[in-house]
């Protein structure tokens, strides 16, 4: 009988129910599912040592992104019509490694002369590369967009340096102003009137990543069957304010809405999307350039078609280096470094796709050139 009881009792234990000792079966824990937060402004702003200033005039626009402490830069150019500056010296097999300011800026070639107004006010403070006796040259990289001629403009109203030495005066570390404003000013993205939009997220420990965009693609952020934005599944928090899909296409087949951005070629070569992504954590020229990379991902995701013949899309990556990049905690096989790189550029493309949707919300209409809220007031119905 004893036997009997003896393996009675064995088999409790095995079975994991209540023992004779008044223990009770231990659950494993389940695997948390991560959250993913946008910054507290959910701006590019949220990065520490980050800076934007905008300056506008007559629907065209300069804005500047500042790091006056400075900031390991990387560049990536995926458009086949780029307007730019400085962005061979990002490469990471040459000298200067770290950029003061980078500028978006409308005018075309001929709106390079704003960084020609940034370089002078970061002189006039001594911010930039020192070369000896006292001197500095700010490392000023820049990339335009075109807007000549665009809402009533004559071919020879666009920005000057002016706009870069106002657009650095109206810097702040603050809230980022969206929509008809700097380099957004004059847009016009996929028959939508563009804009500036800014989004960030907060990956816990400290570390944020954020992005800033002014949108002026040939191709539409809007799915043409539905009314929705593309990028609209990235959304956080709630931060488009719940749209709803203005109309369905149910019969109208996937090819036929995609060609609808295709076949528009009404403002040939006046396009180009340009953007910046920053992060407070420590990069080497080389992972920030691999990061604007992956941050163009982000672009293709909110844009179709991207990357055109008629576009100069262009993407900065900034990283202020105010973390360690082991506070990220990613590990691979093949590498913490390599993995901590994916995070941060995973995280930028999205954080850019959910920017230019920002952007899209905030453009008003100029002209005939309507907003998205106007096209799609469905949208906004409670």
């Amino acid at each position: 009988m004893e036997k009997i009881l003896f393996i009675l009792f064995c088999m409790v234990l095995i079975l994991g129910g209540s023992t004779a000792l008044g223990q009770t079966k231990i659950e494993p824990a389940k695997p948390q599912k991560p959250t993913v937060a946008t910054g507290r402004r959910n701006a590019i702003t949220d990065v520490p040592g980050i800076e934007v200033g905008h300056y506008d005039r007559n629907n065209t626009g300069t804005t500047v992104v500042l790091a006056r402490s400075g900031a390991v830069g990387g560049v990536d150019v995926r458009g086949s019509a780029p307007g730019s500056r400085e962005t061979d010296l990002l490469n990471p097999t040459n000298l200067v490694d770290r950029v003061n300011a980078i500028v978006l800026t409308g005018g075309s070639a001929y709106g390079l002369a704003t960084a020609d107004g940034v370089m002078h006010w970061l002189e006039e403070k001594k911010i930039g590369y020192p070369v000896g006796g006292g001197n500095v040259v700010p490392i000023v990289p820049a990339a335009v967009r075109y807007d000549p001629c665009r809402f009533g403009r004559t071919f020879q109203d666009r920005p000057t340096s002016e706009f870069g030495k106002k657009a650095c005066e109206n810097a702040s570390s603050g809230p980022v102003l969206m929509g008809n404003v700097g380099a957004g000013a004059g847009a016009v993205s996929g028959g939508l009137k563009g804009g500036v939009g800014t989004a960030s997220v907060d990956l816990g420990n400290g570390v944020i990543v954020g992005a800033i965009v002014a949108i002026n693609s040939s191709g539409s952020t809007v799915n043409p069957g539905t009314g929705e934005f593309y990028a609209k599944y990235l959304e956080l928090n709630g931060e488009f304010g719940g749209l709803k899909p203005p109309f369905s296409s149910a019969g109208l087949p996937a090819d036929q809405a995609s060609q609808v951005a295709l076949n528009d070629t009404s403002e040939p070569v006046k396009n180009t999307t340009i953007a910046v992504v920053a992060t407070n954590v420590q990069l080497t020229k080389a992972q920030a350039k691999k990061i604007a990379e992956m941050a163009h991902d982000g672009l293709a995701r909110a844009v179709r078609p991207a990357h055109t013949m008629f576009d100069g899309d262009t993407v900065f990556s900034l990283a202020t280096g105010e973390l360690d990049p082991a506070v990220l905690r990613q590990e691979a096989a093949w590498g913490n470094m390599a993995a901590n790189v994916n995070k941060l550029g995973g995280t930028a493309a999205d954080a850019l796709a959910r920017a230019i949707v920002h952007a899209m919300l905030n453009a008003r209409t100029v002209g005939d050139v309507p907003c998205y809220r106007e096209k799609y007031p469905d949208a906004f119905k409670k």
